[in-house]
């Protein structure tokens, strides 16, 4: 009992700790902090040690943001595309996995937020294809349609 008192205490803390701070920047104003500049960086640059999927058939705009090199591996295992690894020689290619994901003829307004997929039925127009939604229901539409099951990493 001692042990599930203490985690509970220790949680609390931590909640209040994480509210706390919650509430310490909604209360400073917008303009305390005039001399932050909005840097812009390029879209996708990896950091040393970072990762991301690369899909062929999806604009720069559109790829999966970086990740840990762990998880893009494992995404990409499931459902394909080059995992892009940030190096000091810049980005290089670490892997390229076969898989499921096609994005060929899906245009970009029509894809799934990241996190969600979708089932893409060839031969129907962008605007009657069925929704984004979790990705067992999309495998479900997909398989009773005919189409394919199209995916956004986080």
């Amino acid at each position: 009992m001692t042990k599930l008192s203490a985690s509970g205490f220790a949680t609390a803390i931590a909640l209040a700790m994480i509210a706390g701070s919650a509430i310490t920047l909604r209360g400073e104003p917008a303009e305390a902090a005039p001399d932050m500049a909005i840097i812009e960086a390029p879209m996708n640059t990896l950091e040393l040690g970072q990762c991301r999927i690369h899909y062929e058939a999806l604009p720069m705009d559109q790829q999966p943001a970086a990740m840990e090199c762990e998880h893009a591996h494992w995404v990409a295992q499931r459902w394909g595309g080059s995992v892009l690894e940030g190096t000091a020689d810049g980005e290089v290619e670490a892997a390229a996995y076969d898989g499921r994901n096609d994005f060929t003829g899906v245009p970009s307004e029509a894809l799934p937020r990241r996190g969600y997929c979708r089932a893409w039925i060839e031969g129907v127009e962008a605007s009657e294809q069925p929704a984004e939604s979790d990705c067992r229901a999309a495998r479900t539409v997909a398989n009773e349609r005919g189409g394919r099951v199209i995916f956004m990493p986080l």
